[in-house]
């Protein structure tokens, strides 16, 4: 005598919460085990193609390359998740069960997908790159506020900051805080301030007037007068607004060991060094490598110069 195998239920909202904990098992829940695995496997690829940007960061199409990952690892995700919720209407009832239609093999697929994209994405966020989105007006005209950003973790692994990079780091007496500044004095160099003009080491640095027609794409947020300040072969803009709190003098001091003296290039709106002294060279956590979401002009989408 024929025995007739036992059918099950495909349901719509299983297919779909699986796919949501791991691309594909969507699929798998609906018999359909090579589609699913396919998509598992793409899922894992956009990491390590990000951790491969991050670690290139020379030029806008690594940022490009970076956005194209993260859009195209979310588009499949929720393809993934669309599509298993119909296989499963479609299927829904007469299911014979595949021997792969096992609560261990479901757990397995999350599991993998916790441990290993769950960590890598770990490791880029802690180690390689992060997103900001800036609150201030501290860093006028060169980063805006409502500036999205994306900082290099991984940028002083190798070598050491510089003058002229623009660093987020923990502030020294706010330990609970992120700031964003600009570094002008390393390690030794003595620094000070008269009439709002750096003294590195004995030397004013030079300074250039900038034009308004050369600062069309953010007149929406500037206030003050623009100015070109070069300080170790690096050049980069400043602003002074007559309104601002910080002060146009500060007397000479020698940046202690493994310090830094950080100031905003709004140099009359910002809290820094001045404030709170030379920042620790250890609380340093990243230099600011790309614009992602420009506040104003989408010219100013790419790498930050």
């Amino acid at each position: 005598m024929n025995e007739t195998a036992k059918t099950y239920t495909r349901r719509p909202f299983i297919a779909l919460a699986l796919s949501a904990l791991s691309t594909g098992l969507g699929h798998i829940y609906c018999g359909r085990i090579n589609k699913g695995i396919i998509l598992f496997l793409i899922s894992f690829v956009f990491a390590p193609v990000i951790g491969i940007a991050v670690t290139g960061m020379s030029s806008t199409f690594f940022l490009i390359l970076i956005i194209v990952s993260v859009v195209l690892s979310a588009g499949i995700w929720i393809y993934a998740m669309i599509d298993a919720y119909w296989l499963a209407k479609k299927t829904r009832v007469n299911y014979k069960l595949k021997d792969y239609n096992r609560w261990y093999v479901y757990i397995a697929f999350i599991a993998a997908t916790m441990i290993f994209p769950g960590n890598l994405s770990h490791t880029i966020r802690t180690h390689l790159l992060a997103a900001y989105k800036i609150p201030s007006v501290s860093m006028r005209p060169n980063i805006l506020k409502g500036d999205h950003l994306f900082l290099n973790k991984a940028a002083y692994k190798r070598k050491g900051p510089k003058r002229g990079d623009v660093v987020v780091f923990i502030q020294p007496n706010k330990r609970h805080m992120e700031y964003i500044k600009r570094i002008v004095a390393l390690p030794g160099e003595t620094i000070e301030i008269r009439d709002n003009r750096l003294i590195i080491d004995g030397q004013m640095l030079f300074y250039r007037e900038v034009e308004r027609q050369e600062l069309d794409t953010i007149k929406g947020q500037l206030d003050g007068e623009v100015y070109e300040e070069t300080n170790g072969g690096v050049s980069y803009k400043i602003m002074l607004t007559e309104r601002g709190k910080a002060a146009a003098n500060f007397k000479k001091i020698t940046v202690p060991n493994g310090h830094c003296f950080v100031l905003g290039d709004n140099r009359k709106d910002t809290e820094d060094s001045r404030d709170f002294g030379p920042v620790p060279l250890r609380d340093i956590i990243g230099k600011v490598a790309y614009i992602y979401y420009p506040a104003e002009s989408w010219t100013r989408f790419g790498k930050f110069e």
